[in-house]
């Protein structure tokens, strides 16, 4: 019926300039007996919800037939997307799969398609690089001395042993093993990285997160203290300018962890957080259901509550002139994925 990812059914594919002609085509069954067909969009960054009449444009056999139209994308933002049919059954809700088909299921998540501002351009020392990606924990261990780790985690000291990655007796995987590779071990490994040719280093999250894969951020203004500390991120953005390689951040800014400064959860921070009060400043960022238990997170996971990214109060935090964005990069990143 519908693929995002189908040159078929949606082109250009992937993120594109405001503005673009971006034409959509679906297939369906003839059976369906469908007298009509939208394209409903969001933007989601304003709420505005445009829609666009498709057209009937042929049959595909004597069991299906095409419906196709046109959208251009105003301005920079990202739109989400669903399709809804006049059928012989009734209205029908057409929205992203698992894999990016479509499925009649309007619970389904919408579809998204970015639009980003037409003067954006690459820089220029990105073009023709090579990029080489470092998962932290498992990368170098440098051996240094660390301060203010939570007594909570467990450091294993079988370097190269096989991660913990079953659930435990209460069905959990909790990612809680780490291995202790750190900042200063990445910046003892830069002569090596030089010798590959490597131009930009790609950091996964570096941030304070109660698991080894960080992707819980737990406080966006601080180096995980098992990573080391802000002079050591320094340190090594610097050292590594000084062979022509730059580094980029891993930006984790959909959701945060259950276990934050902002959520708090697990009340492992003063607080309060958006869990603990509806009086904190942070709970305007998440999108509670029914407070505090039922909220919106990252592909139902508890521990990861998905941010309200239009809220004037997180979009400051993270982009403002003293935000998150600037103020890592005023420490030495090149860039953010």
């Amino acid at each position: 019926m519908f693929s995002s990812r189908s040159p078929a059914c949606r082109r250009p594919a992937g993120a594109v300039p405001a503005g673009t002609s971006v034409h959509f085509k679906i297939m369906l069954p003839r059976g369906w007996r469908c007298s009509a067909a939208r394209l409903l969009l969001e933007n989601g960054l304003t709420g505005e919800k445009p829609e666009r009449g498709m057209f009937w444009c042929g049959k595909d056999g004597e069991r299906a037939e095409w419906w196709e139209c046109d959208f251009s994308p105003a301005s920079p933002a990202p739109y989400f997307y669903r399709f809804l049919l006049s059928t012989g059954r009734g209205p029908v809700t057409l929205a992203r799969g698992p894999r990016g088909e479509a499925v009649p299921d309007r619970t389904a998540p919408p579809w998204q398609l970015t639009a980003y501002d037409p003067a954006f351009a690459t820089p220029e020392w990105f073009a023709g690089g090579v990029v080489y990606q470092i998962f932290p924990d498992r990368f170098h261990r440098s051996g240094e001395e660390k301060r203010g780790v939570p007594a909570d985690r467990r450091l294993r000291g079988d370097w190269g042993g096989q991660p913990e990655w079953k659930p435990g007796s209460d069905g959990k995987v909790t990612n809680s093993d780490y291995f202790g590779g750190d900042l200063r071990g990445i910046e003892e490994k830069l002569p090596y990285l030089k010798s590959l040719g490597v131009t930009c280093l790609y950091l996964n999250p570096i941030f304070e997160a109660h698991s080894n894969h960080r992707y819980n951020t737990a406080d966006y203004l601080k180096i995980d203290p098992l990573l080391g500390t802000e002079e050591d991120f320094r340190r090594l953005c610097a050292a590594a300018g000084r062979l022509g390689i730059r580094v980029l951040l891993d930006g984790v800014f959909n959701h945060t962890g259950s276990d934050s400064v902002y959520f708090n959860r697990e009340g492992r921070y003063p607080g309060p957080g958006a869990y603990q009060s509806k009086e904190s400043p942070y709970f305007p960022w998440y999108r509670f259901k029914k407070w505090p238990d039922e909220y919106e997170s990252w592909w139902g996971f508890d521990t990861l509550p998905d941010v309200n990214g239009t809220d004037p109060g997180y979009d400051r935090f993270v982009n403002g002139p003293e935000g998150v964005v600037r103020r890592w990069l005023r420490a030495g990143a090149a860039g953010w994925r």
